[in-house]
């Protein structure tokens, strides 16, 4: 089983931003990757799920230094990513997350997967049911979100 996760919007709100090298998050009394515990909390209970970042940062940071903003626990679950330095950068940036990742289940034969996203954008409905879609400020800190997640992970869409 694969988990598809982004990190602005899941894992800490989705106002973060580069300056001059530093990532900020421009959101008063929250800090990055806040609510990471919480996905690892979910996790627990499904050792056998697997993480591949659909994040933007793997295209911005490179794969090793996105890894490493995650907690220890969900590190050591992280397998690859939907981008990777042989692609061409302007070609993915203008898929849509749910096309990225589709490339990427198509790639490694993936039948079971899911998506932690705040980005709903182009996910036909055929496919909505593998998609846990958070909220741009709470992401997995939302209950209902919390939910969905660990009813997917159970029924291992």
């Amino acid at each position: 089983m694969l988990l598809f996760l982004d990190y602005d919007g899941p894992l800490h709100p989705d106002a973060v931003y580069r300056i001059r090298g530093k990532i900020v998050l421009k959101a008063d009394g929250i800090s990055l990757f806040e609510y990471a515990p919480i996905l690892s909390d979910i996790l627990r209970p499904h050792p056998d799920v697997r993480i591949v970042l659909s994040t933007s940062w793997v295209r911005v940071l490179g794969f090793d230094r996105a890894k490493s903003y995650l907690l220890a626990e969900l590190q050591q679950r992280v397998i690859g990513a939907t981008y990777h330095s042989a692609m061409n950068e302007d070609a993915f940036s203008r898929l849509t997350r749910y096309q990225q990742i589709a490339r990427y289940t198509r790639r490694h034969a993936t039948e079971h997967w899911i998506a932690l996203d705040n980005d709903a954008e182009g996910w036909p409905d055929s496919e909505r049911h593998r998609l846990v879609h958070v909220d741009d400020w709470l992401g997995i800190f939302e209950k209902k979100a919390q939910q969905q997640l660990a009813l997917k992970l159970s029924r291992r869409v």
